[in-house]
């Protein structure tokens, strides 16, 4: 009994990155409903082959994330805390039509706001976009965009009026997120069985 114990606790496990103080579930369900290793995802091996990871973005940071780190690292934005490519895990329950993949990375959030601060490029897809922020807003999540902060005529309309909205919003509870639900009632209505096939 104890082996089958343990292989469940194993699916529910849960890990921390160094900068982000939510736990997050190794296991996740993906599109489909199957369970994956979402860890080997954010965290791949050297001999991956993965090309977009949270660990890539902040290493490939592009000129409006320098500008916009230049803020954080000078402490425009104390005493709110930033977190840089915020991974959130998409739960399928909460899923919507259209949506694809695992997880969404905010290029900023700021926990205390419940507000996420997306750089937006021309590479970005208008549809891809209303959905994500649909998603996060169903989360209690508000979305800013920002394209071209780079432009000085963009930092002194679009990021003046998020920094008035950021002022006007004050701070509100954390938003506690439960990344591992879908996949905990997975696991619990499978059988001891169905856990241990190959």
């Amino acid at each position: 009994m104890s082996k089958k114990r343990s292989r469940r606790d194993k699916l529910l496990e849960v890990f921390l990155f160094p900068d982000i103080d939510v736990p997050y579930p190794v296991y996740a369900l993906n599109e489909g409903g199957k369970l994956v290793n979402f860890k080997s995802i954010i965290y791949p091996s050297p001999k991956s082959k993965k090309k977009f990871t949270r660990g890539k973005q902040l290493a490939n940071r592009s000129m409006q994330a320098k500008i916009f780190d230049a803020f954080i690292n000078v402490g425009y934005f104390d005493p709110l805390k930033v977190i840089r490519e915020f991974p959130v895990v998409i739960q399928n329950s909460k899923r919507l039509k259209g949506q694809e993949g695992m997880y969404i990375l905010l290029d900023y959030y700021f926990p205390e706001l419940r507000l996420a601060v997306e750089l937006d490029s021309e590479l970005h897809i208008p549809e891809k976009d209303k959905l994500r922020d649909k998603y996060l807003e169903n989360l209690g999540i508000t979305v800013k965009r920002i394209n071209g902060l780079h432009k000085p005529g963009v930092q002194k309309k679009e990021f003046r009026e998020l920094t008035k909205f950021m002022r006007e919003t004050g701070t509100k509870p954390l938003l506690s997120f439960d990344f591992q639900k879908d996949t905990r009632d997975w696991i619990m209505q499978k059988s001891d069985r169905d856990l241990y096939e190959p």
